[in-house]
């Protein structure tokens, strides 16, 4: 699997800081939707994980998973500049499927037996099929697999209308997506099976890493708007879009109502971290209250009442109330080297005081999700304006270590969230929803 869409789609799901398959439906030809540019999408089974909508079919080829796939072994002639869907489906694998423009009926056969003749050398399945005919003439379609039965299904789903075009939600997403550029569209609900099982498992269990992709929205749009050559690789940007509802049942909205804040985590972190989740606030008030909206959303409120309840009985401190009283501007899970710490900023410095026990243990956890959980929060320590949280080891090596110096692009001003991990970096602004991923050559 290629890590570049590898820690693509994991890095975004990491980024959910909070906490199915959409529902499809039979239509008639008269009513299946069609948003121009991405025509192909109509033969798409309904079952995709996700798609990719290239412009030029062998530039396209680049967006392929499997870094190793036979899909770049042979040449496409005639079809290499023409429009292409890579289409993804989970049948106990993960198997892809290619869907080309072969041009209008005329020529298609021409320009599409030499790929299917070069494609079986490789073992691959392929089938010219007739486009729906449109005002500008019928075209016709060549679909590439290594499955035979997914490319019949493709051929079914479209006669009967019941692509990946008609499952709720996918005109939302393409209104979001430009109609030239490659781009990347998928289904949150859908987007585990591209993962592998233990990818993050350093950061996020298995079950955190899946809730998260859920709770967040319904469907990511993700297009190329940028490269920056560095070392022995280069710095791929991506803007980033999102589709989901006006209600709270989607953590999206909790952070859409959130504001901006100011990120000054970049003068703390230390040498060596490889995953901090930062999250700046313009009210803590404001966040709490959205989020209880989005549990209750999920049914999850009654759980969080009772959590806040019982912390409030052990430590005589409501926490609600203790992060309203201590204004908290922004908190910051942070790992390096095998220690992890919760770092806290208030609105007004606290009192310094050397490492101690935690008087509110549970407490950030329970607020602010299991983004942001410890498996220790035994010791706290407050120098300066942080509150720094972690087990007694981690707080003391914390304070010890150096400041980190090399950070690609960290925004400080009108922040919502920034996600590192590893190599990746997600940065949420007033201005932009921004992925960047380091690949190498």
């Amino acid at each position: 699997m290629s890590k570049t869409w590898i820690k693509t789609l994991a890095a975004l799901a990491a980024s959910i800081l909070l906490l199915s398959c959409g529902q499809s439906g039979n239509q008639d030809s008269s009513s299946v939707p069609e948003v121009k540019g991405f025509e192909l999408l109509a033969h798409i089974p309904s079952d995709a994980c996700g798609v990719v909508v290239c412009d030029r079919a062998a530039a396209g080829l680049e967006n392929l998973m499997d870094s190793r796939s036979v899909f770049r072994e042979f040449s496409y002639g005639a079809l290499a500049d023409s429009r292409m869907v890579i289409s993804y489906h989970f049948q106990g694998e993960l198997i892809p499927m290619l869907a080309i423009d072969a041009g209008k009926s005329q020529a298609a056969v021409k320009n599409a037996a030499p790929v299917m003749e070069a494609a079986a050398e490789f073992g691959l399945q392929s089938r010219l099929v007739a486009a729906p005919a449109r005002k500008r003439g019928s075209r016709s379609v060549l679909l590439l697999s290594p499955s035979e039965p997914l490319i019949d299904a493709s051929e079914r789903h479209m006669e009967a209308h019941t692509s990946v075009m008609e499952v709720v939600g996918l005109t939302d997403a393409l209104e979001k997506a430009p109609s030239k550029g490659d781009v990347v569209i998928f289904r949150n609900d859908a987007v585990a099976n591209l993962l592998p099982k233990d990818f993050l498992s350093k950061y996020l269990t298995r079950k955190q890493l899946v809730g998260f992709i859920k709770g967040w929205s319904d469907w990511t749009v993700m297009l190329l708007s940028g490269s920056e050559p560095a070392g022995k690789g280069v710095y791929l940007s991506y803007d980033v879009r999102t589709v989901y509802p006006e209600d709270y049942s989607k953590a999206a909205k909790v952070y859409e109502d959130q504001g901006y804040g100011e990120s000054k985590i970049p003068d703390i972190i230390p040498q060596g971290t490889t995953y901090v989740v930062d999250l700046p606030l313009s009210s803590v008030e404001t966040f709490l209250d959205s989020r209880k909206k989005n549990l209750d959303a999920g049914a999850g409120l009654n759980k969080f009442v009772n959590a806040c309840n019982q912390l409030k009985k052990n430590t005589g401190v409501d926490p609600l109330k203790w992060a309203a009283e201590t204004d908290i501007k922004e908190i910051a899970k942070v790992q390096w080297k095998g220690e992890e710490v919760v770092l806290i900023r208030p609105a007004k410095p606290l009192v310094s005081h050397n490492i101690r026990y935690n008087t509110h243990r549970g407490f950030v956890s329970t607020l602010f999700g299991q983004g942001f959980s410890l498996a220790d929060d035994s010791h706290d320590a407050c120098i300066g304006n942080w509150l720094i949280i972690g087990s007694e080891s981690a707080v003391k090596h914390f304070l010890a270590s150096e400041v980190r110096q090399k950070l690609h692009y960290w925004p400080t001003k009108n922040v919502k969230a920034i996600v590192l991990a590893d190599d990746c970096q997600l940065s949420w602004t007033r201005s932009e929803l921004r992925f960047d991923v380091y690949r190498t050559y």
